[in-house]
């Protein structure tokens, strides 16, 4: 059958003028609508899938060519009623044993496929009802929304295909759903340039503002430029995702483990999800050419594909054709609360973290993008913080144990070198030509200066409010508190007072970082708050009204309501500046990072949702080639929020090229 149905695919010959039957009126239909889907269907296992498995698949095809096929949404109504009428009769007569005439050739076969097969009447109901969706060409909001519509048009496929193989639960019923969102959005991308020309598009609107293209871009053709090839990327780049947990628990299952296309077991459950290859595939040619549309080879038809590569199944997960980014091996198994790259006085590439299962830990970084686990200390207490030293052979940790410790990387042990009142929040390593010293501040409302070879501080300053947030940076320090007071200090000649800033964020501050001229002297920062809004502020300026402003981030599409419009806000966790470009990238509860040109004022990319949960941290390396971000829970729903199941990641991300400012015109 396999020999068979892929010289089938193959076939160049006529229609024949004669009439056929049903089958082979099914098998033409979906050859010429749904490639792969015809492909697939002809290497089911055992081989009695491959006629009802070919009306579903048939019948797929004529729902949703009735767009295509009415000039308004009334009539394509009535067509849908009439799949819908015709599904409520093959039911029905199998409860009265009527012997009903029935008129299209689609669905004598799914009337075959009922009487001898036990399958729900709710998942053909759903793809009739799908469909109503696009009959009004009407856009959609977000991502979300699109994906919810490729839910509801593919996936009852896969599950009435799982119902004939006797196979649904609720592990395949997931992989189900994912695989169907990643091949709708696939789907989506490959009839950009069909719709644009019936003057439809199917691309979320969020998408086309974020990167300044409209609709009349899309119907005009312009596939080959930069912004509409970003779309394209961020598209892929979620089909992926969704392609990544199929095959994470395609492999978790049992009935999967080693197990080939035609394993001789009863359990042939591989077989009916062969479009995982033709996805794969199909995402590595688009990233090779760059996802440009207009590339004449992406559409290419190759009928070998499948069968040529079904042994290797398992082997996609080893390869990212679209996903850039690298998980570090060995997360926290707690929240992950900071990061930092070490410095670039030391050759090598390394990356610590601490984390709320009270440990820190350190990688290496290779050329590779690869990580190594390389050590890992415990503590009593979670750790809030932590920072290198400049020459890298030290890390300082704060904890929430009130102390403040130095691990020595060489020997791998840590010992005590301050004390608070309450926990520390913040940590910072200070090196001035006449001295060093280790900042630390405390929600007990001191900052202290330490010696480290002494017991008591160096200095101690006394705040208005707790310490929720400082960064330092050669000779400036600042530091932020819970009442939004930020104070600046000068370092040079010891820790002094040089200025007290009024903010300009109206809600709790999270997070600050500081900012350098093209002389990268420090000369400003930029301060996160919980309300999805950054400041960026300068020290000293003559013009402080026009060069400090603020800009919305980390927040949802606007949805319009009966009583308004509403929008979610995200807090914004973390702001790191690129080394060499001096963009930044912020990062938040809404589980996105955000890359800005805080010069330019303008937003340079924004990351689909990664993982399901909040981003809490982020850095880049001392040399700009690296961003980390860190995909872990941040306790902005409470306890009832926390998904233990749901694993912490670190992520690694080139993005020397991404955080380029973009050229002026």
């Amino acid at each position: 059958m396999i020999i068979r149905s892929i010289r089938f695919a193959s076939s160049v010959t006529k229609t024949p003028k004669k009439p056929v039957d049903d089958y082979t009126y099914c098998i033409d239909s979906v050859r010429k609508a749904d490639y792969e889907n015809f492909v697939c269907a002809g290497l089911l296992k055992p081989s009695s899938l491959q006629r009802p498995a070919m009306a579903i698949r048939a019948l797929n095809v004529e729902l949703a060519s009735v767009r295509d096929q009415v000039s308004n949404s009334q009539i394509g109504q009535m067509r849908l009623q009439f799949w819908r009428d015709s599904i409520d009769s093959i039911y029905s007569s199998l409860k009265t044993n009527e012997i009903k005439k029935i008129n299209h050739p689609v669905a004598r076969e799914i009337d075959l496929l009922i009487k001898y097969n036990q399958v729900s009447k709710m998942w053909f109901h759903r793809l009739i009802k799908s469909r109503e969706t696009t009959l009004n060409d009407m856009p959609f909001a977000d991502i979300e929304q699109l994906e919810n519509y490729l839910e509801q048009s593919i996936t009852p496929a896969y599950y009435l295909l799982l119902e004939l193989a006797k196979q649904r639960s609720l592990n395949t019923d997931h992989i189900a759903s994912h695989l169907a969102r990643s091949q709708g959005l696939i789907n989506v991308v490959r009839g950009i340039p069909y719709n644009a020309h019936k003057r439809r598009c199917l691309i979320p609107l969020s998408y086309l503002v974020e990167h300044n293209i409209s609709q009349q871009d899309i119907f005009n053709g312009q596939f080959s430029n930069e912004q509409c090839r970003h779309v394209i990327y961020q598209l892929c780049n979620r089909s992926w995702f969704h392609l990544q947990k199929t095959m994470e628990l395609f492999e978790q299952d049992k009935n999967f483990q080693k197990q080939n296309m035609f394993s001789s077991s009863k359990n042939h459950n591989r077989t009916l999800f062969l479009p995982i290859i033709v996805i794969y595939n199909y995402l590595r040619r688009i990233k090779n050419i760059d996802f440009d549309l207009t590339n004449k080879n992406i559409n290419e038809r190759n009928p070998w594909l499948i069968a040529n590569n079904m042994f290797g199944l398992s082997t996609i997960t080893t390869t990212t054709p679209v996903q850039r980014d690298v998980e570090v091996v060995q997360p926290p198994e707690d929240s992950i609360s900071c990061m930092k790259f070490s410095p670039a006085s030391i050759p090598q590439t390394y990356l610590i973290a601490t984390s709320w299962a009270n440990d820190i830990r350190c990688w290496e970084i290779q050329s590779t993008g690869q990580s190594i686990a390389r050590a890992m200390q415990n503590f009593d207490a979670p750790l809030l913080n932590c920072c290198w030293s400049d020459d890298g052979s030290k890390v300082f940790t704060a904890g929430s144990d009130k102390t403040a410790r130095m691990w020595d990387l060489q020997s791998n042990t840590s010992i005590q070198i301050g004390m608070h009142d309450q926990a520390v929040r913040t940590i910072n390593y200070i090196q001035r030509p006449s001295y060093s010293c280790v900042m630390t501040g405390s929600w007990d409302r001191t900052v202290k200066f330490w010696d480290m070879r002494q017991a008591t501080p160096l200095k101690q300053l006394t705040l208005d409010e707790r310490i929720y947030a400082a960064d330092v940076l050669g000779p400036m320090a600042v530091i932020t508190t819970a009442d939004r007071g930020i104070q600046v200090y000068s370092l040079d000649q010891g820790p002094t007072e040089y200025k007290k800033i009024e903010s300009l964020l109206k809600y709790q501050h999270r997070c600050v970082s500081i900012f350098t001229d093209k002389a990268r002297n420090p000369n400003g920062f930029a301060v996160g708050s919980i309300e999805g809004r950054v400041a960026i502020m300068y020290v000293d300026t003559p013009n402080p009204g026009n060069d400090n402003f603020t800009f919305k981030c980390h927040r949802s599409t606007p949805t319009a309501t009966a009583t308004g419009t509403t929008q979610d806000i995200f807090a914004v966790n973390d702001i790191a500046f690129h080394p060499i470009h001096s963009t930044l990238a912020t990062v938040g509860s809404d589980g996105r990072y955000n890359y800005w040109d805080k010069d330019d004022r303008m937003k340079l990319k924004t990351s689909d949702a990664i993982n399901d949960q909040s981003i809490t941290c982020c850095a880049f390396d001392s040399r700009g080639q690296l961003f980390s971000y860190a995909s872990s829970y941040d306790w902005h729903k409470g306890y009832e929020g926390n998904q233990q199941a749901k694993k912490n990641v670190i992520f690694l991300r080139q993005c020397f090229e991404e955080m380029k400012p973009k050229a002026k015109k």
